[in-house]
């Protein structure tokens, strides 16, 4: 799913993302209003549906295209929709990646060199999450696979957080493309500065063999990406191999790239070549953001206290005493303060390390008025004191962790929180930017947080015409398969927006229609950053009621959008008419 959040943000930054617009607007005391009243009778909303016998379109099952051919010949209508074969990839589907594997295989009979077959095909794979690491590692592990294909393997790996892939990347020599992508992105792991990488000779061959071989790059930012690894740290070999490269570039746009990169060395002809570029680029390298290399060096109980450092980090600094921690969170989780969302976070942090200290401050919170962005952790902390007992309500409500979604949930703490690390809940902007907008990867997406539900469905997006989108007279169709039945609905083109509102209530449309009483819900938010939550309609129904949810309107996500972004257009149009006065 191409706008879903990385589950590290989506919990580090929950408390901001319902902090905007209208939703931290008003006082504390505004805010401090009663739990929300058990649901109307009506609350799940249906689509009307076209319901029809038949079986899914045989192109679903159809082979992958060869990817090495022109466009034009690429992805025809015989072939299965493209966002449906790279969805099921990222799933870890066993057939879809025979059907991937046998692709690349009649490219290479076919003549196509190994380069060229991995740069065509790398894009498959190369942004899927955890998804695609089981089956990654198996191909490339299994030496009856065509190089080709184990070469490609590897780019399922790049966005893999787990050890068994930092094993297989530490051990085995990796494409060059493949492991510049993964060692970048596990720079960003965490929801904090990036992690630098050190220098190696690994490190150096593959960096090196990447700005070669810039023609071959499955993606233009990885040679530039490439470069900046190898720059990061400031040593006489790095210094040296990036001389060399840059001694070698055969065009001046590599050479700045790599003079660039050079930014942290102190070799005294790496530093002439950085400072020769400053003094005729426009280069962001060239102007270092002072203010956050005072804070790298800063103590980190004064960067929380400025609020430069956020407090799920700061819980985990292993440089400043646990108990140390526990203190400065509790004092920060204890005062109010302008920003709400900080004072959230720092008690979701608390309870991380103390949930008994957790508690304490969320009982003394709930003797008064409690800011709008606390209320949710105030009331699960008052209610579920001790460890483990949200988790286990949870649990016997039938909420529990998916086996193949499930992520570590030490900073989860809301039921919000907890459900998205159980692979129950999904976070994604609702703000595209493209067309089409892909509703049929939503709906795969919002499928698999309730697996039982809608088994083995398939489901596809018929856009209306780009001339329609553009004159806005065309609709969406979304369209699921299963059980030997067709089911359509119609989503509204709303530019590179998601009907929102057409997804869910289609999903429960279907769902009903299959006799399941599995509902999506759109709970509120305050931006356009759409939560959605899935499960047996009486279970959602408890957990509002209790208070522990509160529902929104599949809508508000793309109306606060929209706002702001006519907002920001005002203010551009009066700062243009100024100027020009």
């Amino acid at each position: 799913m191409r706008h879903a959040l990385p589950l590290w943000m989506s919990l580090s930054l929950l408390p901001f993302l319902a902090c905007s617009g209208k939703a931290c607007k008003g006082s504390a005391a505004e805010s401090q209003e009663a739990r929300p009243a058990s649901p109307p009778a009506d609350r799940w909303r249906y689509a009307q549906l076209d319901v029809r016998d038949s079986e899914a379109p045989a192109r679903f099952r159809a082979p992958l295209p060869d990817l090495t051919r022109r466009e034009e010949d690429t992805w025809r209508p015989e072939h299965p929709p493209r966002a449906h074969v790279v969805d099921a990839l990222c799933a870890g589907d066993p057939d879809m990646v025979e059907r991937l594997v046998e692709s690349v295989n009649r490219a290479v009979a076919s003549g196509a060199e190994t380069s060229k077959v991995v740069q065509s095909y790398a894009n498959l794979v190369s942004h899927c999450g955890m998804g695609s690491c089981d089956w990654a590692r198996s191909v490339v592990l299994d030496a009856k696979r065509s190089a080709t294909a184990r070469e490609l393997a590897w780019f399922g790996l790049t966005r893999c957080n787990d050890p068994e892939t930092a094993a297989l990347f530490e051990k085995q020599e990796a494409p060059a493309f493949a492991y510049i992508s993964y060692l970048d992105n596990q720079r960003w792991q965490s929801p904090t500065v990036p992690t630098l990488v050190p220098f190696s000779p690994k490190l150096e061959r593959a960096a090196s063999e990447a700005i070669r071989r810039e023609a071959d790059s499955p993606s233009s930012l990885l040679p530039r990406t490439a470069a900046m690894l190898l720059g990061e740290t400031d040593s006489p070999r790095a210094a040296e191999a990036l001389l060399r490269l840059h001694a070698a570039a055969t065009t001046a746009s590599l050479r700045d790239t790599l003079a660039a990169a050079m930014y942290r060395q102190s070799h005294p002809k790496a530093r002439t070549l950085f400072q020769a570029l400053c003094a005729r680029d426009s280069e962001p390298l060239c102007k270092p953001d002072e203010s956050s290399r005072s804070e790298a060096a800063a103590d980190p109980r004064e960067q929380l206290h400025k609020e430069t450092i956020s407090p799920a980090n700061f819980a985990q600094r292993e440089d400043v005493p646990r108990a140390e921690r526990i203190e400065y969170l509790t004092r920060c989780a204890s005062q109010r303060s302008e920003n709400e969302w900080h004072t959230a976070s720092c008690l979701g942090a608390l309870a991380a390390l103390s949930r008994e200290k957790a508690a304490a401050v969320a009982k003394a919170w709930s003797r008064g008025p409690v800011p709008a962005e606390m209320q949710d952790a105030v009331h699960v902390l008052t209610r579920f004191p001790a460890s483990g007992a949200l988790e286990a309500h949870l649990d016997g409500l039938g909420l529990t962790a998916l086996p193949r979604k499930a992520a570590p949930q030490e900073f989860a703490l809301t039921v919000e929180e907890v459900l998205l690390a159980r692979g129950r809940a999904h976070v994604f902007d609702v703000e595209t930017g493209m067309f089409p907008n892909a509703h049929d990867s939503l709906l795969r997406e919002l499928a698999a947080l309730a697996p039982e539900a809608l088994p083995g469905f398939l489901f596809e997006e018929v856009p209306p015409t780009l001339e329609e989108d553009e004159a806005g007279t065309g609709s969406y169709r979304l369209i699921a398969w299963g059980g030997g039945k067709r089911y359509e609905t119609k989503a509204q083109a709303l530019g590179d927006w998601y009907d929102l509102d057409a997804v869910l209530t289609f999903l429960n449309a279907v769902a009903r229609a299959r006799g399941s009483d599995v509902r999506w819900l759109s709970l509120s938010t305050g931006d356009q950053i759409a939560h959605v939550v899935a499960g047996p309609s009486q279970t959602l129904t408890r957990l509002l009621d209790s208070g522990l949810m509160q529902s929104g309107d599949s809508d508000e996500a793309r109306s606060v959008g929209r706002e702001f972004e006519e907002e920001v257009r005002r203010l551009l149009q009066q700062e243009g008419a100024t100027l020009a006065e």
